[in-house]
C-alpha cells in the first residue's frame, strides 16, 4: 500500500513538473525581446542636431531609426538612396509606424554647402514628411564627431563632391546598433524588404 501511495505522490509531482515546464516554456514566446534574432553590434551615442527647418532634433527619443549620411551635391548614391527612403516612408505609414515608432534619419556630410534652406529644398524633391523623415545638419565639428563614431570616412574632392562610405545603420529604441545596410548604387537599390523585416522585429509589429 505504501509503495502504491508513494508512486501516486511521485506521479503527482512529476505531472506538476511537466506542467511547469510547459507554462514557463511558453513565457519567452509570449514575451519575446524586441529585435529577437538581431545582434547588438554597438551602443550608439545620442546626438542633438538641427533639422532642415532649424529646429533642434534629439536622437535620444526611444524610437527605431534608420540612419544614413548624405550630401545634396551627390550625383548618384545619395539621391538613389533617398528614393528608396521614400518607399520606406510609405511602407512605414501603411503599417502605422512612421514618426510614432520609427524615423528615417539623413545627416549631411557637407554642412557648409548644405544650409537649412538647401536641405529643405532637397527634402521636398523626395516628398519627405518631416514628422518621421529627418534631414539633419550640424557644425563641421559635430558632423565629424558623429561620423567618426560610425566609422564613416568622408573626404571632399574637386567640384564639391565628397567620397564617403555607403553604410546605413539601424538603431533600436535603446540606442543600440542592430543592423548595417548598403546604400543604393547603380546596380542595387536599398534592400527595403530586409530593413522592414528588421524594423518590424524591433517594434514587435
Amino acid at each position: 500500500m505504501e509503495t502504491k501511495h508513494w508512486r501516486k505522490v511521485q506521479l503527482f509531482f512529476f505531472s506538476l513538473m511537466i506542467l511547469a515546464w510547459v507554462i514557463f516554456g511558453l513565457i519567452p514566446k509570449l514575451n519575446s525581446p524586441e529585435g529577437e534574432g538581431l545582434p547588438v553590434l554597438d551602443q550608439a551615442v545620442p546626438f542633438i542636431l538641427e533639422d532642415a527647418y532649424q529646429e533642434a532634433y534629439d536622437s535620444n527619443n526611444q524610437k527605431v531609426k534608420l540612419l544614413a549620411f548624405f550630401y545634396t551635391n551627390c550625383p548618384d548614391i545619395c539621391p538613389m538612396t533617398m528614393m528608396d527612403f521614400a518607399k520606406l516612408q510609405e511602407e512605414l505609414k501603411e503599417k502605422q509606424l512612421f514618426g510614432s515608432k520609427v524615423e528615417l534619419i539623413a545627416i549631411t556630410l557637407d554642412p557648409k554647402v548644405d544650409t537649412s534652406e538647401v536641405i529643405a529644398s532637397y527634402a521636398k524633391k523626395f516628398k519627405a514628411d518631416q514628422q518621421g523623415w529627418k534631414f539633419l545638419r550640424g557644425t563641421p565639428e559635430q558632423t565629424k564627431t558623429i561620423a567618426d563614431f560610425y566609422h564613416m570616412k568622408y573626404k571632399k574632392t574637386e567640384g564639391n563632391f565628397i567620397a564617403h562610405n555607403t553604410t546605413m545603420f539601424l538603431i533600436d529604441q535603446n540606442n543600440q546598433i542592430r543592423g548595417l545596410y548598403d546604400m543604393a548604387n547603380a546596380k542595387n537599390s536599398v534592400d527595403t524588404a530586409q530593413i522592414m523585416e528588421a524594423i518590424e522585429r524591433l517594434t514587435n509589429k
